[in-house]
């Protein structure tokens, strides 16, 4: 009976509510650590993966760069929910005590607005960088906030402070890179099906290619997607092109789309082969960021000699 008792108490101790902020409001956790976590977006569960939470990551939605896990219906052993978000019907059937996403479409295109979701006792997080709203802290610093928040949230802080120490490592590595050449004029192609899709000086892309010694050459408009024509790009003639690798417009095709276009065939960085794919998750904040940051120092680093 004692032991019993012992271990209930125990049991009663370990999972506790929680509260936290997020995007600038705050919210709470109900039990913490979260036994069932929902993944809405693929670059939210590598995070999750990466903090060693993998037990409680119950399924994942939106695989973005990622075929095989389309076919096996997996994604890194964790099965797939959807191809894309799940309706709300789904998501409640699931019974997740935390759902995070990666982009601000998955509260607001996909399961619901969040504070429907805390009315019915399901916990969510938004990633800082797709705050509706601008954070205090952007970019890799708030890549930092993520891990210390979930750290907590999941009881994975050794895990996220580790993960932390190894992105200020990076990120120095890159810097060093940087230093030796100056810095590279770079285009990020994020899509070619509708125009030439990419992003100014709100998006992501712009620090993470600003932290590997390049210059995004769209960074002085101040705006988060931009969609330009083949005249402007050729007029901006940049050293790099930047390919994001996605299930919906992968690098190769955007080689093929670029080889073959009667205008932007004739761009410097077309002929000379200076093309640089990159998985589209890993352009996305996210616990990549820094490592592709490093990637891509090297690779301009190789380009500038």
């Amino acid at each position: 009976m004692k032991h019993s008792l012992w271990l209930a108490l125990l049991l009663g101790n370990s999972a506790q509510a929680l509260d936290y902020r997020n995007c600038g409001e705050d919210w709470a956790l109900r039990q913490s650590p979260p036994q069932r976590i929902l993944a809405l977006n693929q670059h939210a569960a590598d995070m999750i993966l990466a903090l060693e939470a993998g037990p409680a990551l119950a399924a994942v939605s939106y695989i973005d760069d990622d075929v095989s896990a389309l076919a096996a219906n997996h994604y890194r052993g964790v099965p797939l929910l959807s191809h894309k978000y799940p309706s709300p019907e789904v998501l409640y059937a699931g019974r997740y005590d935390l759902v995070i996403g990666g982009f601000q479409s998955a509260f607001r295109d996909g399961v619901g607005p969040r504070r429907d979701l805390a009315r019915h006792g399901i916990a969510s997080y938004l990633l800082e960088n797709a705050c509706p709203e601008k954070p205090s802290a952007s970019g890799f610093q708030a890549i930092e906030q993520d891990l210390r928040t979930l750290g907590r949230l999941l009881d994975r802080m050794p895990q996220a402070e580790r993960l932390i120490a190894r992105q200020q490592a990076d990120l120095k590595a890159a810097q060093q890179l940087a230093d030796g050449h100056p810095a590279l004029k770079v285009f990020y192609l994020d899509s070619e099906t509708r125009g030439l899709d990419s992003e100014g000086k709100q998006g992501f892309v712009s620090e993470l290619i600003a932290s590997a010694g390049g210059h995004n050459v769209l960074a002085d408009l101040d705006l988060r997607r931009i969609t330009v024509d083949a005249e402007t790009l050729l007029q901006l003639d940049p050293d790099v092109l930047l390919l994001a690798d996605a299930v919906w417009s992968t690098a190769s095709a955007k080689r093929a789309y670029l080889a073959g276009h009667p205008a932007l065939s004739r761009l410097r960085a077309v002929r000379e082969k200076r093309m640089i794919d990159v998985p589209f998750t890993h352009l996305v904040a996210g616990e990549h960021s820094a490592r592709t940051a490093l990637h891509l120092a090297r690779e301009l680093a190789r380009i500038s000699h």
